[in-house]
């Protein structure tokens, strides 16, 4: 999953697995405390079996409150509202207003104190209206506030099916007791579609999506079950072919989620932005270009200029570090205000609409069954054709699960074991596995229990 140049790995990897944020383990709750002693099993209980788990999302509801909102609550509508009061105490805004500032900047303060006192009261009734609610509630995806709801924003890309991509859903007591799961960590990005348009800006050449977990389904019939860098394929393959009892049972490589951000390493987000920026470098100006441009250069290797024509082609020969660093760049505020290309909307565009608000490293949505074998160089490049990962990982479709299983569910013994080495290296620990150990989770009657009950609460995985 990193750099195409093979003595680059250990570094872009390393470069990588901190710029995707990657969640401590030890932050998680474990919902299945109940069943941690695997010799002493409890019935599954928790908050994960009720639904009100720690990443449940924060409803929009919360921003349309009828009663006046509590300066001290802190959630994002509030506090932006606040932040306006402060910054309009010296701007009148109301024709009465005008009258107390004949008064000096004593009566102005006053005027504007006694709306604060009056809003707190309820005098103004809700003391944010639904449409600043709707534009301030900060949503799971990305983990920042964004400028809309996120199905409006969504209505606002525009997408062409070019394949039909079939997939199944197994239970829990499907995978046989006694078999492997390993993680196949990857992005979000969507599988099988062209996106035509991003934020209503048609592209002149469509972007192809072929990631995330559809992939696995998307390759069924060629028996191809991941794709990523030789580096990564072959640690999974031969991490396959060590799980003890091998040879007597299946290893299931279950796709593992990263962060949301994580996308922006792929070609997908650098194929949409230099896309984009045919369209928006004349409205930006020539000091902006040239200052991106510095920043870019000092950044990444033999840069060609952020509005030049080559901007795609040299992105796809570049690093996922490099990519993920371009996608970075101009998501800074300093672009987005002198109006480069919209990253939030790429990325919402780009990622599957499933896979929005997941919770990082809860997965299970595409599983297959893995052979051991990896394909490399021009023999990978015959089958399941990739722009970002060029190695194939073989295996068989099995299915996927409902919907997301939580990772202190999904990993219940993988997760602590993370948890015990150095939280800060945990996103590598994801994508190299744990030296020395297994890097999978063993399949008993108290996991199929445990993830059924889950299934059987929340039966779409939410």
């Amino acid at each position: 999953m990193f750099g195409r140049n093979p003595e680059a790995d250990d570094a872009a990897l390393a470069a990588y697995a901190r710029d995707i944020a990657p969640v401590d383990p030890r932050s998680v709750p474990f919902a299945m405390g109940a069943i941690a002693a695997q010799d002493r099993y409890q019935p599954f209980q928790g908050s994960a079996a009720t639904g009100r788990t720690p990443w449940q999302r924060m409803d929009i509801e919360a921003a349309q409150r009828d009663t006046p909102r509590d300066p001290t609550g802190g959630d994002p509508a509030t506090t932006k509202w606040l932040g306006q009061q402060a910054a309009d105490m010296l701007i009148p805004t109301e024709p009465w207003e005008y009258g107390m500032m004949a008064m000096g900047p004593a009566g102005r303060v006053a005027g504007k104190l006694g709306k604060i006192g009056a809003l707190a009261a309820g005098a103004y009734g809700s003391a944010v209206d639904d449409a600043e609610a709707a534009k301030w509630v900060k949503y799971p995806f990305n983990n920042i506030a964004v400028g809309d709801t996120i199905a409006n924003l969504a209505k606002r890309n525009a997408h062409v099916s070019t394949k039909d991509i079939i997939e199944k859903t197994i239970q829990p007591h499907d995978i046989p007791v006694g078999s492997w799961l390993t993680p196949l960590v990857g992005d979000r990005s969507r599988s099988g579609e062209l996106v035509t348009h991003i934020g209503e800006k048609e592209l002149r050449n469509p972007v192809q999506t072929q990631g995330g977990y559809q992939f696995i389904p998307e390759w069924q019939k060629e028996g191809v079950a991941w794709a990523s860098d030789r580096s990564p394929v072959s640690a999974i393959a031969g991490r396959v072919n060590r799980f003890p009892g091998r040879d007597d049972t299946d290893v299931f490589g279950v796709y593992t989620p990263m962060s949301p951000q994580s996308i922006d390493a792929s070609h997908h987000v650098s194929d949409a932005l230099a896309q984009l920026m045919h369209h928006d470098k004349a409205n930006i100006s020539s000091t902006a270009i040239e200052k991106f441009d510095e920043k870019a250069g000092k950044l990444l290797p033999n840069f060609p200029g952020v509005a030049s024509e080559d901007l795609q082609g040299y992105l796809r020969g570049q690093t996922m570090t490099n990519r993920n660093v371009f996608a970075k760049l101009m998501n800074k505020k300093g672009a987005r205000s002198e109006g480069f290309p919209d990253v939030e909307q790429a990325r919402l565009a780009l990622t599957h609409p499933d896979l929005i608000d997941t919770p990082s490293y809860a997965g299970g949505q595409s599983i297959a069954s893995l052979s051991g074998r990896a394909l490399h160089g021009r023999e990978a490049s015959e089958v399941a054709s990739h722009y970002t990962y060029p190695s194939k990982l073989l295996g068989n479709y099995t299915g996927g699960l409902p919907g997301a299983l939580p990772p202190e569910l999904l990993w219940r013994d993988l997760l602590p074991q993370i948890a015990a080495r150095d939280p800060s290296a945990a996103g590598k620990i994801w994508l190299t596995g744990l030296k020395g150990e297994h890097f999978g989770q063993r399949v008993d009657p108290q996991w199929q229990d445990a993830a059924a009950e889950y299934y059987r609460r929340n039966p779409r995985g939410d």
